[in-house]
């Protein structure tokens, strides 16, 4: 129910928030299977932390039948080795990398930014630390992201794990107009 609602929406932006083992996963990968079979989503980019990378990779291949191609440095480089100048991230439309890749090299988030996409999935999303004076460089990153891409899916079993500044926080991703202030 929570799949087809979402992936119903014109723009999905939401926190998927259930316990822990209960299937945010699962429901992301439905919402994305969805958006990518009815044509509403191209360009997908996933973020995870770096343990997770082969678990998304996985679930999706296994399940759904999609490939996300995992982008490391490794592959980057590559891309750019074959392509000078070119912006890796615009070489595949589903791309699934560690949050900590990105927030360790300045030059790819700026690369990832600029490539556009249609829905930007974020898992374990309670590690984003935020405050309003000094919010951390993964939060800066999926804010930049967020703001280029027209879904956002926030996964988290712990909405609330690092106070109500934190949940705040997530919330403010999902929709910044309406959460401007914690006041």
């Amino acid at each position: 129910y929570i799949a087809q609602e979402v992936a119903n929406r014109p723009a999905p932006r939401v926190m998927l928030s259930d316990e822990v083992g209960l299937g945010k996963t699962i429901e992301a990968c439905l919402i994305l299977h969805r958006l990518l079979l009815s044509g509403r989503a191209n360009r997908i980019l996933v973020l995870v932390p770096e343990s997770l990378v082969h678990q998304w990779f996985v679930e999706m291949l296994r399940r759904f039948n999609v490939w996300l191609h995992i982008f490391d440095e490794e592959r980057c480089a590559a891309i750019e080795k074959g392509e000078p100048g070119a912006n890796p991230f615009l070489d595949d439309q589903l791309v699934l990398t560690s949050i900590d890749y990105l927030a360790n090299n300045p030059n790819r988030i700026t690369q990832a930014v600029s490539a556009s996409w249609d829905v930007l999935v974020v898992d374990e999303a309670h590690h984003l630390e935020w405050s309003e004076t000094s919010p951390s460089r993964e939060y800066q990153i999926v804010e930049d992201l967020s703001r280029q891409s027209e879904g956002l899916l926030l996964l988290t079993a712990t909405p609330e794990q690092l106070g109500v500044e934190s949940h705040f926080a997530r919330l403010r991703l999902l929709d910044p107009d309406r959460y401007r202030d914690l006041a």
